[in-house]
This record gives structure tokens, C-alpha cells and sequence, in this order.
């Protein structure tokens, strides 16, 4: 069979990247000398503003009361959706989408879910498009907003006239209209705080800033970054300028603040600082000039409070809960799975209350019985999220459990049904088509069907095509640089398939039979290896080994394992650049796991000093998805010693 050669990258790509790098950079450093935030929203005293060539959208003039029970539209949407009734939700945010921001977020934050399902970049870009019309929504209504500092010499008959009175509403408009006259000479106050108007469009725009940088975080590279800085630091600032309005307010922000803009507020804040808490430093040093530090407690608490009002994004607070307490702890499952597992237990069980059937909320369950190592509890989670996502929109996912059940399947090492779970994917055209075709293969070689597999490596080269921002994805990258591999060694392949499940954090969910059954696997590759001339595939299977042996509470072998990788000079490892790094990763976390019976400092110093190697390298496949990995333990020692302090000084 003829091998289809692999398309060289772009060898303009790295000086494209280095010019939007810049701009972007300057964009962020122009930001942050000018204060750059919705502050420079508030000069106009237009009455409306238009959003395109025939849209006008008024002040926002009801009061919190009323707000409320406008809102109750927007309330059944969210609830329809979480009870899986996606394209009526969908259709419910349609109906005012196109002139009313909470409506226009809605829609906005639907795309948002699918984009965070799909990655497709087709359904990124649409993600965006809407969240930026639901800030241009904003973004007019706050300008349309009366003003707490508006000229009385020029704008207290608007203000009269509008029905403006104390706090953005006068109920007694017929009285207002009579004296009209008489209030020109004996002018009014300015308003003591912003309407509620002109806050809810604040927050509203502000959380479609913070989706559009959560979307682009996902994409894993220094222009989403950078891009996801800039949204971060206007998103924030928006939030801040509400929350000090609410702390002004006092005592009266119940009264003059409606509940699901106070919901909003404790949710965006709170979720920017645990997003901000969870970067780690590589990251933090691209967005640098956003010049905030993130606060996890009190994130936390913000968003407890979200969950606690029962307002429009309650149901997000618990999602967004579940995805710090089941998704960064699938990072770290050895270190973190202790205190997070049932973290993540608490919020499930509450959120199921209200939301019995949903699927998203079996779907995290499917994932945090994949950290107890509940394999088969998770395959029934898994499940039976995709039976209650049958329609239209619910189909994408559909696609994300069959990923999990693909994943799951390899956990237990039922290679044929994960294959077809993946062979299912590339059909569907779901995410990359070439990482699911390449880990189908690599099922099909771990059932000892070889030759199919070799026929199947072949063709994918073409396949590879998935791009954001111009270059192409890192998991496509890693398969084309894998595949020109295997090209040069005769397909001389050595267990791609467990390679992909140490990357992925899967050891740790296996049973020690299956654990046993990969390691006798491993040990056969090595005794065949150690006659090869490059280092690279031994020191492949030698960082999985090492993986293994400390999941099965075999330390010392695995430590002699990962210290040999280790100590490997760095022109020996000259095409997996990757593994070094990642056997500090698992010595670090082999030594976490052997000493956490150990006092004080003890307990993780060995570990640290490992994992502070690991940060060491750079410019390696899934850099960021270990640094994220690194800095998740870090803030676990952190706890630990803030924890030791707290005991000492008490």
C-alpha cells in the first residue's frame, strides 16, 4: 500500500503567530494604561442606541421588583433546558434573543455549551458572534441608561419626562406630567445609584465577555490566550463596578437589585476568580497585563451563592461547580481525587434534586464515578445522559458521552468497543477525525489485529486538518508527528493505545487487574526494545511502566523507572520531547501517593521538587495541559501548608 506523505507545517506560520502575538499583547498593555472598561459606556445621554440598521433598544427602566417578574420567561427556558427540553429552551431564548440581552444570552450561552462540546471552530466562531450581539445589546442599553451623575442643567426635563425618579422608576407618572413646569426650576437629585437596569446590562455584558474567554482558554494555545486576557480584564472590570454598586448599596441592594442580576453577579465574579485561581504561571505570564490575581474561597463562596438564590444561573453555578470539582481533578486524580471526590458527590446530589433526568448532570456524575474508579457505574451515566439528549441540539452531546464511553471502554481494556465508539466519532466528523481514526487503530493493534491497523495509520495523514488560528490543533499535531514516526520505523509501534491513556490520566482509573494486564504488555515491548539504537520509544515505555507500578503501590520500581527517563540527557530524547517532563509529572505524583502519611512538609517536598523539574521544560506537545496539572497540586500543597499554619497559630 502506498504511504501518503505528511503536508510539512506552514514555515510562515511561527512569524504569523509572532505579529498577532504582538498586536494582541499591545491590545492588552492599551487596556491596561487607559483603564479600558464599560466605565467610557456611561459619556452618551442618548435615549437609545442602535445595535444594527433597524434595532433600538430603550433604557432599561424596571424596577427590581418587576424585573423579577419579567424574567419568568427567561427562568422557564433555563428550567426546560436542564430538564433536556434543548430545542424548546432554544426556542423559548429565540422569541426576544434579537433585542433583549438576558434573551440574547441565553441563545449565546447555548452556543457556548455546543462550541464546548463540538471544538469545532465553525461552532466557536458562532459562539462568539452571539455573545458579542448579546454585549452590543448591552452595551446600548447602558448607554440609554439615566445616569446618577447626570447634568441637572441639561437633562432633568429627560429625566421628568422618562419617569424618572429616586431610583429609575417613577410609579406616579400622571403627577409627574403635571408639574413638569415646576420640577425645571426646583430641580431634582441625580439618582443615588445606577438603575437596574443599567447593572443588569453590566453583568449581562460582562458574563458574555467571560464565556467568550472561557471558550477561547479551551483551545490551548498563546493567541486563544491572549485573546482570552483581553475579554477576561472587560469582563472583570464590568463586575467589579456592579459589585461595588451593590456594596454601596448596603442593606438595600435586596430591594433595588433584582435577584437574578445579583445571581449573575456572585456567578461571573465568582467564576473569574476561579478561573484565574486555576491558571497556572505560563499561562498567567501571556495574559499578564490583565493584573489581577485570582481568590478561590471567595469565588466559591460567590458562586454558592449563585446556587443558593435559585435564580437563571443557578443551574450554571452547580455546572460550573462540578467542572472545577470533576474536570481539574481529572488532571491530578491521585492528588486531588481525596478532598474533590466528594466535593463533587455534595453538589451532584443537590443539583439532581432539581434536576432529576438531566443530562449534563449525569454526564459530570459518569465523570466523577470514572475518578472513584466506578467503571462500569460511569458507563451507566454515561448512558444514560445520551438517552435523554436524543434531539437536534442534544445529538452534540451525545457525541461527548460516546467520547467518555470510548475512553471508558480503553480504561477497561475492551479494545474492540472502543474502537467502535471511536470509529463512530470520525464518522460523525466529531471533533478531530484523525485522533479518533489513530486511537480506533491503536484499539485495533492492542486486539493484536495489526495489519488492519497499519492499513488504517496510513491512511489518516490526510486527515489531519483541524485548525484554530491558523496552525493546526495540538492532539492533531501529536498524531501527524506520531504517524511520520511510525513511517520511518517500519510501523514498528510500541502500545500507542496505553501511550494515549497515560496522556489522558487514565491509570489511575483502572482496576489493579487491568492495571496488571498493561504492565506485563509494557514489559514485553521493553525486553523487545532495549536492541534498538533510539532511546525515545524505551523511554516512552519505561514513563508508563512507572505510571503503572505506582497505581499498584509499587514505588520503588516505579521511581527506578521514571528517574531513569529523567536523568536521560536532552539530545537522547530527540522526537518524544514530551516524556520527560511527564515522568517528573508521575514521580512527582508516585512520591505524593508514597508520602502522604508523612508530617508536615515531609508529606510533599519530594514531590514538589519533581514537579518544579517538570516546569522547567518547555516547548513540548501538551505543555499546558501538564502546566495546568502542575499548578492544580501546587494549590493542593498550598492548602496544605495554609492548613499546617492555621493549626500552628491556633
Amino acid at each position: 500500500m502506498t504511504t501518503k506523505q505528511l503536508t510539512p507545517p506552514n514555515e510562515n506560520a511561527q512569524d504569523d503567530d509572532a505579529k498577532l502575538i504582538q498586536q494582541l499583547q499591545d491590545d492588552l498593555n492599551k487596556a491596561a494604561i487607559n483603564g479600558d472598561d464599560d466605565d467610557g459606556l456611561d459619556d452618551s445621554s442618548s435615549a437609545s442606541i442602535p445595535t444594527n440598521g433597524t434595532t433600538k433598544v430603550p433604557a432599561n427602566m424596571l424596577s427590581a421588583s418587576e424585573q423579577g417578574l419579567a424574567d419568568q420567561g427567561m427562568l422557564h427556558g433555563v428550567h426546560i433546558f436542564f430538564e433536556n427540553q434543548f430545542v424548546e429552551a432554544q426556542r423559548a431564548f429565540a422569541t426576544q434573543d434579537q433585542t433583549n440581552p438576558i434573551y440574547a444570552l441565553g441563545s449565546g450561552s447555548l452556543s457556548f455549551m455546543k462550541a464546548c462540546m463540538t471544538f469545532n471552530e465553525a461552532d466557536i466562531q458562532n459562539a462568539i458572534k452571539m455573545l458579542q450581539h448579546a454585549e452590543a445589546l448591552c452595551t446600548a442599553q447602558i448607554q440609554a441608561a439615566p445616569k446618577k451623575t447626570v447634568p441637572l442643567s441639561t437633562s432633568i426635563s429627560k429625566l421628568v419626562s422618562s419617569g424618572w425618579s429616586y431610583f429609575g422608576y417613577n410609579s406616579d407618572k400622571s403627577s409627574t406630567k403635571s408639574s413638569s413646569s415646576s420640577a425645571v426650576s426646583t430641580p431634582l437629585p441625580p439618582p443615588k445609584y445606577m438603575t437596574n437596569g443599567e447593572m443588569r446590562a453590566r453583568v449581562i455584558r460582562a458574563e458574555s465577555l467571560l464565556l467568550t474567554s472561557l471558550i477561547l482558554l479551551l483551545q490551548e494555545s498563546i493567541m486563544s490566550y491572549l485573546k482570552a486576557g483581553l475579554n477576561l480584564r472587560k469582563g472583570y472590570k464590568s463586575y467589579e463596578n456592579v459589585w461595588a454598586e451593590i456594596n454601596n448599596m448596603g442593606d438595600e441592594a435586596d430591594k433595588l437589585v433584582d435577584n437574578n442580576t445579583l445571581g449573575g453577579v456572585h456567578f461571573g465574579l465568582g467564576t473569574i476568580h476561579i478561573v484565574l485561581a486555576s491558571m497556572p504561571a505560563k499561562i498567567l505570564r501571556i495574559i499578564s497585563s490583565f493584573g489581577y490575581t485570582g481568590d478561590k474561597a471567595f469565588g466559591f463562596d460567590l458562586v454558592q451563592k449563585c446556587i443558593a438564590g435559585k435564580g437563571i444561573r443557578s443551574p450554571l453555578g452547580s455546572l460550573m461547580y462540578l467542572s472545577y470539582y470533576t474536570i481539574l481533578t481529572g488532571f491530578a486524580p491521585s492528588v486531588l481525587g481525596e478532598t474533590n471526590i466528594p466535593v463533587a458527590d455534595k453538589i451532584l446530589a443537590e443539583a439532581l434534586k432539581d434536576h432529576k433526568e438531566s443530562a449534563f448532570f449525569l454526564y459530570f456524575s459518569g465523570r466523577n464515578n470514572r475518578l472513584k474508579g466506578l467503571t462500569q457505574e460511569s458507563t451507566q451515566n454515561f448512558e444514560l445522559a445520551s438517552s435523554k439528549a436524543t434531539v437536534e441540539w442534544g445529538s452534540e452531546l451525545q457525541r461527548l458521552c460516546d467520547y467518555e464511553l470510548g475512553l471508558n471502554c480503553a480504561i477497561m481494556l475492551d479494545w474492540e468497543c472502543a474502537q467502535q465508539y471511536f470509529d463512530r466519532l470520525a464518522s460523525e466528523n466529531y471533533w478531530s477525525k484523525a485522533f479518533f481514526i489513530y486511537f480506533k487503530a491503536a484499539c485495533l493493534e492492542a486486539t493484536g489485529e495489526r495489519d488492519k491497523a497499519i492499513a488504517i495509520y496510513q491512511m489518516i495523514p490526510g486527515l489531519v486538518n483541524r485548525k484554530f488560528g491558523g496552525r493546526t490543533i495540538l492532539v492533531e499535531q501529536y498524531v501527524a508527528r506520531k504517524l511520520k514516526l511510525f513511517e520511518q520505523n517500519g510501523f514498528d509501534t510500541h502500545l500507542p493505545a496505553l501511550e494515549i491513556l497515560l496522556i489522558w490520566n487514565a491509570f489511575s482509573s483502572m482496576t489493579p487487574e487491568a492495571l496488571k494486564i498493561c504492565l506485563g504488555q509494557v514489559d514485553t515491548k521493553i525486553s523487545q526494545n532495549r536492541s534498538a539504537t533510539g532511546l525515545d520509544s524505551l523511554a516512552v515505555l519505561k514513563t508508563i511502566k512507572g505510571a503503572i507500578l505506582h497505581q499498584l503501590g509499587q514505588y520503588k520500581e516505579g521511581a527506578e523507572c521514571l528517574n531513569w527517563v529523567i536523568a536521560l540527557p536532552a539530545a537522547k530524547v530527540q522526537e518524544e520531547k514530551w516524556v520527560v517532563p511527564f515522568a517528573c509529572w508521575e514521580a512527582g505524583v508516585g512520591t505524593w501517593m508514597e508520602d502522604k502519611k508523612q508530617e508536615g512538609d515531609r508529606r510533599w517536598a519530594r514531590a514538589k521538587e519533581f514537579w518544579d523539574k517538570a516546569m522547567t521544560f518547555s516547548g513540548y506537545e501538551f505543555e499546558f495541559r501538564l502546566s495546568i496539572r502542575i499548578h492544580a497540586a501546587m494549590m493542593k500543597i498550598q492548602e496544605l501548608v495554609d492548613q499546617m499554619n492555621l493549626k500552628a497559630f491556633h
